[in-house]
């Protein structure tokens, strides 16, 4: 019987690897300036599956047994304790930055005890992986099935797969002249700041195209890969986001996605949204609490100085909103070195804030922009999907009806 399996398993994950490679690969078989200039830091896609969708699949095989089986309760406290090692994990990391940069060169017994007590955290951590995931997939597709998202009974397909760890970085590049996404390439996720650095330059100074590296939430492969660091209402969300492409790609949403800019933004917002709405239920069964901010008041009085201040407090995604609006004005006049500088000049003033932006160029609001709530993108498509999601009765209901949708226009008139 176990054979029987295995190699059912095996044809599955050849499967889902071909989708795997179709859905992340947009551009991927065809070499473009990107591609070369990345070639030495390029995520092996296909190396990243062997090692980790039978694995997966084999030890839900193993728990499924009756003497293996853990309980409820059992599942939760290792969910728990999974997440908890994340916040100690982040205090450490701190601290471990601190020691090393008050040790210098030299080095210390401090950092050579907290680079041990890391390593042990991270090991610890490594072994409830498993069983939180098999978890957080139980927990999304108990959701999923309640919003008649299930195949039969309480079946979902594709199921929810995730894999906590480290996803791989992404490569963005835009023409210089104009916002545009025009090609994606996913790089190791442990290349150095000045190796992303480099790529970027060459980009500019050979192909005339701004570029940029950076860290994303999760990618769609199967399962999908999400980050193991973060909080746990936060990879609830993003799990659902990630498994929303899987399900949309067997969807006229999901196979029409790359046909234009504005599919793309629908696609991604769609599971922005409904991801976080999947995830935030998830969050509450398992016995997370979420607060909700009451409205602020009616002043009818002049604001005190207390209040001034609040006033006065720097709001980033004004900021960002602005700074996108008078970027796409200067580009539109043909000013792009005067845009690329202004740009430079207000990455310094939301660093100046707290806001650690790397590189702030055409690239970041190219890829930025895909995602319509963000305060980088000028789409109308947020607004849009906000005012129909609130029209249509229950989730379920939604993800049908945007799921069939074949280009932009058609959800301009569904909606």
């Amino acid at each position: 019987m176990f054979k029987r399996l295995r190699k059912r398993l095996r044809w599955l994950a050849i499967g889902l690897l071909l989708l795997t490679l179709l859905f992340v690969g947009g551009d991927e078989f065809r070499l473009n300036p990107a591609q070369q200039t990345a070639s030495p830091y390029t995520y092996d896609l296909v190396q990243w599956e062997a090692a980790n969708f039978l694995s997966k699949w084999i030890h839900r095989l193993t728990r499924s047994l009756p003497w293996n089986r853990l309980s409820k309760e059992e599942q939760r406290q290792r969910v728990t304790g999974y997440f908890q090692m994340n916040e100690e994990a982040r205090t450490l990391q701190h601290a471990l930055t601190q020691a090393i940069a008050q040790a210098g060169s030299g080095g210390s017994v401090e950092v050579t005890d907290l680079e041990s007590q890391l390593e042990r955290l991270k090991a610890i951590r490594n072994e409830l992986r498993n069983d939180v995931e098999e978890t957080i997939e139980a927990t999304i597709s108990s959701v999923l099935a309640d919003d008649g998202l299930s195949t039969l009974g309480e079946f979902i397909f594709p199921p929810v797969d995730v894999r906590l760890g480290e996803p791989p970085r992404l490569l963005v590049t835009s023409p210089r002249d104009r916002i545009e996404r025009t090609h994606d390439v996913l790089i190791k996720p442990d290349v150095k700041v000045e190796e992303r650095q480099r790529v970027e330059e060459e980009l500019l100074v050979e192909s005339d195209l701004a570029a940029l590296v950076i860290n994303i939430g999760g990618v769609a492969t199967y399962p999908a890969s999400i980050p193991g660091s973060q909080s746990l209402r936060w990879t609830l969300q993003i799990s659902a986001h990630e498994w929303l492409h899987h399900y949309f790609f067997f969807r006229p949403l999901g196979q029409n996605m790359f046909d234009s800019a504005e599919m793309q933004t629908l696609n991604e917002t769609i599971a922005g949204l409904v991801g976080r709405e999947i995830g935030d239920r998830a969050f509450l069964m398992l016995g997370g609490t979420i607060e909700v901010s009451p409205p602020a008041p009616l002043k009818e009085s002049m604001p005190t100085e207390d209040d001034q201040e609040g006033v006065d407090r720097f709001d980033f995604d004004e900021e960002m909103r602005l700074t996108r609006l008078r970027v796409d004005e200067m580009l539109g006049e043909g000013r792009i070195e005067e845009a690329e500088a202004y740009m430079e000049q207000r990455r310094n003033i939301f660093v100046e804030n707290g806001f650690f932006i790397r590189k702030l160029n055409q690239a970041f609001f190219a890829f930025n922009g895909t995602y319509a709530e963000s305060p980088a993108s000028v789409s109308p498509i947020g607004d849009q999907l906000h005012e129909f999601r609130a029209l249509v009765p229950d989730l379920g209901t939604f993800v049908d009806r945007v799921a069939g949708i074949s280009s932009y226009q058609e959800f301009l008139e569904i909606g």
